[in-house]
């Protein structure tokens, strides 16, 4: 039995995602890039006409543990495959490892995260954010919301020389799992400045896209939206642990989730070819950032759909 396999869980970061979630997530990537399934893979094409079985793309992880991938290995072992796991095991962490952050939150409230886990610099920094600033904070699952959102997010990835996700698939998801994502978006204003998207699985809330305004980081709205949207989160929703999403440990986004109490798991990306997913396409990466912003938000959305590792 497959749950013979599965190591014991015996705290709440032990948690991953369901296998509800990952079929609803599956039936919206086939549907919007029309993939094909191979058992529990969907297989990615190329546009060199190379097929690579993944479990599962877009996601961080799935709903495995990485000792609990022996079937994927045996179906996969004759093709080119690529597998998210957690891996709970996993203590001696290396520069660049790929990790997921994360803070419990059961039966905590914000002020006692505020209070407890968040470092004292950085609530100094979330207090001036809100004093010193005249932010405010919008929050749903409407055209609206999702167009602030992606507004944000494009023009972060074009930063970060990485092709934007077509602006549809966040309104598949939210078609998909309704009131179980939100866009937070802040505002100076009229003008969003920065934002996250969150989707819960039960009792967790996970964060896989958003940005801030390169002007407004400076203004410290990296601070306040991180901090408005895990209150909010907290405060409203049944919720155990928060993730805050992929880093590389060590990196930047490492060190800024970790002012807020957040702690690294381990992801295991288990491939037929083993490749560093931060170096990998470090060259492609600086090409992309240095074409025009128009090039880019016209190819990236219709590439997305070709590439493995986003």
């Amino acid at each position: 039995m497959r749950n013979e396999m599965l190591k014991n869980v015996t705290n709440l970061a032990d948690v991953t995602f369901s296998s509800k979630f990952i079929s609803s997530f599956k039936k919206v990537l086939k549907k919007l890039y029309h993939y094909e399934s191979y058992m529990d893979f969907l297989i990615i094409p190329s546009i060199l006409n190379k097929k690579t079985l993944s479990y599962i793309p877009l996601l961080n992880y799935t709903d495995r543990y990485s000792n609990d991938v022996k079937d994927l290995l045996e179906l996969g072992k004759e093709n080119e495959f690529q597998i998210r796991a957690l891996n709970f095991d996993y203590t001696d962490f290396k520069k660049n490892d790929t990790v997921t952050m994360r803070i419990e939150t059961k039966n905590q409230s914000s002020e006692n995260l505020f209070a407890n886990s968040v470092k004292s610099r950085c609530r100094n920094k979330i207090r001036n954010s809100i004093k010193k600033q005249d932010f405010t904070l919008k929050y749903g699952n409407d055209s609206k919301s999702i167009d602030d959102f992606y507004k944000i997010f494009s023009e972060t990835m074009y930063k970060h020389g990485t092709p934007v996700l077509d602006k549809n698939l966040f309104i598949s998801l939210a078609d998909e799992f309704k009131s179980d994502i939100i866009f937070y978006n802040a505002f100076d204003k009229d003008k969003v400045i920065a934002t996250m998207c969150i989707m819960i699985d039960g009792n967790l809330a996970w964060y896989p896209w958003g940005g801030v305004d390169i002007e407004y980081s400076r203004k410290l709205a990296g601070y306040f939206i991180y901090w408005k949207t895990l209150q909010h989160i907290c405060d409203t929703k049944q919720i155990e642990i928060f993730d805050f999403g992929r880093s590389s440990y060590g990196g930047s986004t490492y060190n800024f989730k970790s002012q807020f109490g957040a702690k690294p798991i381990k992801i295991d990306i288990i491939r037929s070819n083993e490749a560093d997913i931060y170096s990998k396409y470090s060259l492609a990466s600086n090409i992309w950032k240095k074409l025009p912003k128009n090039v880019v938000d016209f190819i990236g959305p219709k590439i997305c759909k070709y590439l493995v590792d986003l």
